[in-house]
């Protein structure tokens, strides 16, 4: 059986969520922390949650309201004959429209049947388990061991029980022909016999205060049957289903490591279930080494009978999927969406190739496009400098800087982004308006994307050499000098065209000059990579303290670009 529908309301960060699914079998949830990933998996385990002894709290309420229900229902397809049946839930059947992502109450013949189950919980605290449609609205009890038959397994932190045979574990449907309260009851009568055996020199000590006990009870008229011996309770060494659990050897399994534990319930999940299953893996990658992440996703992928929900925040799981298993959920005011990666616009193999080089973006909350590779170092080194005075770094705000790779690519880029949900900054150079032309950037800056071009068809390198008070523009060209691939004095020299002294200390400032060095700069690649063009505004960081330099192009547009990450 496997998930076409989710729909959640006033559970724990979820105001409302109304997620119709694709026909897929991996669902690999990502975006910011706290936008309630880890929730919709827990409400999907809590729908089908195989005991009926499930606790709920005022806390898990949207906001602790608990006048307002908490409604989770969870339609699901590829049903069983069993379930289909008229004395089961055959008068409860909907149909699903796989290619509308649509939900119809009467089943029809092109339609896949399904059905819809709803958990409520009330102020009372007492959690109902129902299958409805809307031609029977009260619905029929959804029962403890059908919920069971769905197979839905979650994969946390905490998952030492898993690897035993409770009631609901994976382990505990592979043996379900197989009594194992009767199993457990023998081998507690087992242990009390071995005891019995050993009598005389095990119990030497215990027998004999019984002996003694005895003889007090005769003396206060406690009548005695037999004689007073020591001897197990069976009632008090009753083993639990729990108790059994899976060893190596005799070392039981709950000791491995964590990431590995996880390794092995996702295999046992999937082992032997004819019908399928359902598995949610909340922090796929956690305790886990990017090797063994690869393997565990490609045994996922691979798995075609069951149905997978992930979440991460790893770039090498997004490495490892593909566009189409990732879904991208946004929060706000616990009004919660799920979109899917490959929707936003760009191409499939594009989309795939910003995830895999930028994955980090992907995970945040406010993506910076930049241009290339200079932008991104020279804002990472600004994020740097902000932080040195005290403001909360680009991270706090959510913010992630993406290398577009090339002017012509940028706008296709900020838009795809700002359909998957993300709120989106350009930078970029004001030289190639083929590429990025006003138009473009009036377009973009029309559906709700800040737009920071640097004045006067100039690029980054240009501009700056044009604003930098002049010690700045010094330090710039000692720091490229420091490269040895460079030659930065004949750089300079050959877009000068005049006699210029071999001591870049004496040199004079001129705009002719600052013209060549913006030039040379940017024609010879002098902070074409992230590095350099930290360690560029390293070394001009004094420039943001001079007030002349604060009203230029460059430090305004990077004001603007602050603030946008701080509010918006």
């Amino acid at each position: 059986m496997k998930i076409r529908k989710i729909n959640i309301k006033n559970f724990r960060g979820v105001k409302e969520l109304n997620w119709n699914l694709p026909k897929a079998d991996v669902f690999c949830l990502i975006g910011k922390g706290d936008s309630s990933k880890s929730t919709i998996l827990e409400a999907i385990r809590f729908a089908f949650h195989p005991q009926w002894n499930l606790t709920f709290s005022d806390s898990d309420f949207h906001q602790c309201k608990v006048a307002d229900s908490i409604v989770i229902e969870v339609t699901i397809g590829e049903l069983t004959e069993e379930f289909c049946s008229l004395d089961k839930y055959g008068h409860y059947l909907r149909g699903w429209d796989a290619e509308a992502l649509n939900l119809t109450d009467e089943p029809e013949d092109h339609l896949e049947s399904v059905l819809t189950v709803r958990l409520t919980v009330d102020k009372e605290l007492e959690p109902k388990w129902m299958v409805i449609c809307d031609r029977h609205p009260d619905g029929v009890p959804f029962k403890q061991g059908d919920r069971n038959k769905v197979s839905v397994g979650l994969i946390g932190a905490y998952s030492e029980k898993q690897l035993s045979w409770a009631t609901g574990t994976a382990l505990a449907k592979l043996t379900e022909a197989q009594s194992l309260n009767e199993l457990l009851s023998n081998a507690s009568r087992t242990a009390r016999a071995s005891l019995d055996a050993d009598r005389p020199i095990s119990l030497k000590n215990f027998d004999a205060a019984a002996e003694k006990s005895e003889g007090i009870a005769k003396r206060l008229g406690v009548p005695v049957l037999d004689a007073y011996k020591a001897h197990l309770d069976l009632s008090s060494i009753n083993l639990k289903v729990g108790g059994l659990v899976l060893h190596d050897g005799d070392i039981p399994l709950r000791q491995l490591g964590l990431g590995s534990r996880r390794m092995l319930l996702c295999g046992i999940q999937q082992m032997g279930l004819g019908e399928g299953h359902i598995t949610l893996f909340d922090e796929v990658e956690f305790g886990l080494e990017p090797h063994r992440i690869t393997r565990l996703i490609k045994h996922v992928r691979e798995d075609k009978r069951g149905q997978y929900f992930l979440t991460t925040h790893s770039p090498t799981v997004l490495r490892e999927l593909t566009v189409n298993d990732l879904y991208i959920v946004h929060s706000k005011a616990g009004v919660v969406r799920v979109i899917p990666a490959y929707c936003g616009g760009l191409v499939a193999h594009e989309a795939q190739g910003k995830i895999r080089s930028s994955a980090e973006a992907f995970l945040s909350k406010k993506v910076v496009v930049c241009e290339g590779a200079t932008e991104v170092g020279f804002l990472r080194g600004y994020d740097d400098y902000q932080v040195e005075k005290g403001k909360d770094p680009f991270s706090y705000h959510g913010v992630s800087l993406l290398n577009a790779g090339g002017a012509s690519k940028i706008k296709a880029l900020a838009e795809a982004l700002k359909l998957l949900g993300y709120e989106v900054c350009v930078v970029a150079d004001g030289d190639a308006e083929k590429q990025f032309s006003p138009a473009h950037e009036a377009e973009l800056e029309g559906k709700g994307i800040s737009v920071q071009v640097w004045t006067d068809k100039l690029s980054l390198e240009e501009r700056a050499f044009q604003d930098l008070p002049w010690f700045s523009v010094i330090a710039s060209v000692k720091l490229a000098q420091t490269v040895p691939s460079l030659t930065v004095y004949d750089n300079v020299r050959s877009k000068y065209q005049k006699p210029l002294d071999d001591d870049v200390g004496n040199w004079v400032e001129s705009p002719e000059l600052r013209v060549a060095i913006g030039k040379a700069a940017k024609g010879c690649d002098w902070f074409k990579d992230i590095t350099r063009g930290e360690l560029w505004v390293q070394a001009i960081s004094p420039a943001f303290d001079d007030a002349g330099f604060a009203k230029k192009d460059i430090a305004t547009k990077l004001a603007k670009l602050w603030t946008w990450a701080e509010h918006v």
